[in-house]
């Protein structure tokens, strides 16, 4: 009896420090998701010099200026092969490093890492730091600044933009935003961990790279337009319901937001930046135009500075919402997931050391 009592003791010991351990991983995870947030919301981007997209895109522009043109058929294989190489690089040399960190660093360590790299996948700050001399040219008066400024994160031709043109071309960056700066990352971290998140703005990295339907890139990266549409295809959806959201909390027309998100998404030639930009339109009562290609929410007025500062409120409440929602999946099958694959790692090189050594012998 004794001996039974002993057993049931440690088993219960056992139970008791398996549980501790897996309530501090538990924190750790967390502590990946809000310390990626608060710095965004506090510092914004990173110095460019270290930004992994700036890295991601002098790589593939290396590449691609190395792509021999002239067939068609080849072209197209090297952008596939380019896609390939790029993403696989950086997925795996994120699993590599945050795994080392892990190993030699510990787990605090590899938190801050984690967290670091996460957040260079997202930007919300950043993209309020580029409205706002927007906002401040044409509160000056000063057409020519604020079409200077705007062309900082459009593509258009801006060089005839009057002031409701580009405060509609202001909005529709505040809105694209949503999807491909913050939606898309979060939904591929919370189910693949960090190296998703990094996949994804690889991704991402290379459809505004080479993704292109020019006649240098229009076979070159045919392969990494598509992966891009595919890989915005489910969040651009999501975005709907929590802008409409994020507009009732805040005083917007969230009706208008789903009526026009459903009538207008497919007015834009993407697939899916038509679903943040129509919801955006349609939460302001605002007409976002873009000259010759489409317009969105018709019946209502061009977007004043009002509607502009609000899209910028809008932004930041639907994608903290978004992060609320899926951040216990992201600690349940993301993180959890990443950390199977950085132990399994590790396991490899260790045997592949020991392999080594032992021939070495």
């Amino acid at each position: 009896m004794r001996q039974l009592k002993k057993l049931v003791g440690r088993g219960s010991k056992t139970n008791g420090v398996k549980a501790q351990m897996e309530l501090v991983d538990f924190v750790y995870y967390i502590g990946i998701i809000v310390i990626a947030l608060a710095i965004d919301f506090t510092i914004g981007e990173m110095p460019r010099r270290l930004h992994p997209t700036r890295w991601m895109g002098n790589i593939i522009y290396w590449i691609d200026q190395r792509i021999p043109r002239g067939n068609s058929f080849r072209e197209k294989i090297s952008g596939v092969l380019l896609a390939f190489f790029v993403i696989s690089l950086f997925v795996f040399s994120t699993v590599l490093v945050l795994s080392l960190v892990k190993f030699f660093l510990g787990k605090i360590a590899w938190m801050i890492v984690s967290a670091f790299l996460l957040k260079s996948t997202f930007a919300l700050k950043d993209m309020e730091r580029h409205v706002n001399p927007i906002t401040g040219e044409l509160m000056k008066g000063n057409l020519i600044g604020a079409r200077e400024q705007v062309s900082r994160i459009v593509g258009r031709d801006v060089s005839n933009l009057d002031e409701p043109l580009i405060l509609s071309a202001t909005v529709e960056s505040v809105s694209e935003n949503i999807l491909d700066g913050f939606f898309s990352p979060l939904l591929f971290f919370a189910f693949l961990g960090v190296p998703g998140a990094i996949f994804y703005r690889v991704v991402n990295t290379l459809d505004s790279m080479v993704g292109y339907k020019n006649e240098k890139h229009k076979n070159v990266g045919w392969f990494s337009a598509r992966l891009d549409d595919l890989a915005n295809w489910v969040s651009a959806r999501i975005t709907v319901p929590f802008i409409s959201l994020a507009s009732k909390l805040l005083g917007a027309d969230w009706r208008s937001c789903i009526r026009i998100a459903l009538r207008d998404h497919k007015k834009t030639e993407s697939p899916n930046s038509g679903w943040p930009m129509a919801a955006m339109a349609g939460a302001l009562n605002t007409r976002l135009e873009k000259i010759g290609h489409y317009t969105l929410g018709e019946e209502y007025p061009f977007p004043k500075l009002e509607e502009t500062y609000k899209s910028i409120k809008i932004m930041k409440a639907s994608c903290l919402l978004f992060s609320l929602v899926l951040s216990p999946i992201a600690i349940i099958v993301g993180i959890f997931g990443q950390e199977f694959v950085e132990n399994l790692l590790i396991k490899l090189i260790a045997n592949f050391l020991g392999w080594s050594l032992c021939c070495l012998i």
